[in-house]
């Protein structure tokens, strides 16, 4: 319940606790006192006083008790008159016994002539007692109401630089660099928080520019050589009029495989780029081919594994992405179902905006199903973990919705709403 609560509803709880556990000690230890030395002073008054009557030269018989009006005694025949209270009282002296509406310090003795018993009334002092106690209590209300408003204070004055802080932080947009929080009235504790954040988004900034440089450098360094093996394939391509079908068929797989790499290499610099960057749209593309060449780019696959592949494109959907950006998500989508699908089928239907890829395999477990999405898990014992993590970048950055169900035993179902109208290519 408590750690539900805000720092600032913390501190003020702590300080009011604080408070009103400190007031109610100290409220509690003047009233036990002041009982105390009320209960000794009238307990040894009336002790000695009765002490006086008992050994006086005419004893109990020589008291006149009318002459005090607060006192009274009784022995003998007097005992007869004595409250109900007083005769069930055990021989000592009793402090502040109750009949009906008044109060009375009691001393019992024992002679050989029976009990004696001497009473003062102190009604009045009891009155004042009740009168302190309830003044005492009105103090730790008021001592509490004050600790309300000093713990609300205190709790802006303590959290205020933390809160500059915080709006600090909250201010860092994720495409900013070189941005330091430690410059402002932080004092010194939350100030060494400040600095420390500057050192973690230092640290932030420079692994950021190696990412890029990585990113950048590894693009420009494949693509030097996947264009001298392209060049290379366009020559073969335009020698093979006399080749045969299956060396046309290697070469354009080939051309292929690296049409790939270069689409590869283009979503690399794209996931590398700040998500607040906008995307340039160089090309639409046209969600029926990108199926139709996936689906003969792993059609060997698919006989190894003896899967059945459907298709119902329903509709036609042209997308603002380039066809490698699509072929990307799609490719890993397809090769998930067959690598978990064996002497099954695979059906990929298109209506509307709505794409799905359903097969007949293994499934996914309930608890691994949550996790799917996350970057290096994996529900094979040798995967990556990185196919369906980045299929879940591409579509958060296209604003795709990606729902993905399945059971074990029965299969898997992913379905990628685009978000477009089917129609024309316009």
């Amino acid at each position: 319940m408590i750690r539900q609560l805000s720092l600032r509803a913390r501190v003020m709880l702590a300080i009011v606790l604080l408070v009103t556990v400190i007031s109610t000690l100290f409220v509690g230890v003047i009233w036990e006192i002041k009982v105390r030395l009320e209960a000794v002073a009238f307990g040894h008054m009336v002790s000695d006083q009765l002490t006086l009557i008992m050994e006086s030269p005419g004893g109990p018989a020589q008291f006149d008790d009318s002459l005090l009006s607060d006192w009274h005694l009784y022995y003998g025949p007097g005992l007869e008159a004595m409250p109900a209270q007083f005769a069930s009282l055990s021989e000592g002296s009793h402090h502040s016994v109750r009949v009906s509406d008044r109060y009375f310090q009691v001393e019992v003795r024992y002679s050989a002539a029976g009990p004696v018993v001497l009473s003062q009334d102190i009604s009045e002092w009891e009155q004042q007692e009740h009168w302190l106690l309830r003044l005492l209590a009105a103090g730790v209300l008021l001592v509490l109401v004050v600790a309300i408003f000093a713990g609300y204070w205190a709790s802006l004055a303590v959290l205020s630089p933390l809160q500059a802080l915080t709006k600090k932080l909250s201010a860092i947009r994720p495409d900013q660099r070189g941005v330091r929080v430690a410059s402002g009235p932080y004092g010194n504790e939350v100030a060494r928080i400040a600095h420390a954040f500057d050192l973690y988004l230092e640290r932030l900034d420079r692994f950021v520019e190696r990412e890029k440089y990585f990113a950048v450098a590894a693009s420009h360094e494949l693509r030097t050589p996947l264009s001298v093996v392209m060049g290379a394939v366009e020559v073969l391509e335009s020698q093979a009029s006399g080749q045969s079908v299956s060396f046309q068929r290697t070469l354009q797989r080939i051309s292929r495989a690296c049409q790939d790499m270069l689409g590869f290499i283009e979503v690399s610099l794209l996931l590398s780029r700040e998500e607040a960057r906008p995307v340039q749209i160089a090309q639409r593309t046209q969600l029926s081919r990108v199926i139709n060449r996936l689906a003969e780019d792993h059609d060997a696959q698919l006989k190894v594994h003896n899967i059945e592949l459907h298709q119902q494109l329903q509709t036609e959907l042209w997308l603002d992405q380039s066809a490698s950006i699509v072929q990307m998500v799609l490719s890993n989508l397809l090769r998930n179902a067959i690598e978990h699908t064996t002497d099954g089928q695979i059906s990929i239907r298109l209506q509307g905006s709505c794409l799905s890829i359903e097969d007949t395999g293994e499934g996914i477990a309930a608890d691994q199903l949550a996790r799917v999405f996350e970057r290096s898990y994996s529900t094979k014992h040798q995967g990556t973990g990185m196919g369906l993590d980045l299929v879940r970048r591409l579509c958060e950055r296209f604003n795709w919705k990606i729902n993905l169900s399945s059971e074990p035993g029965q299969g898997t179902r992913v379905e990628i709403d685009f978000g477009v109208q089917p129609g024309s290519t316009d």
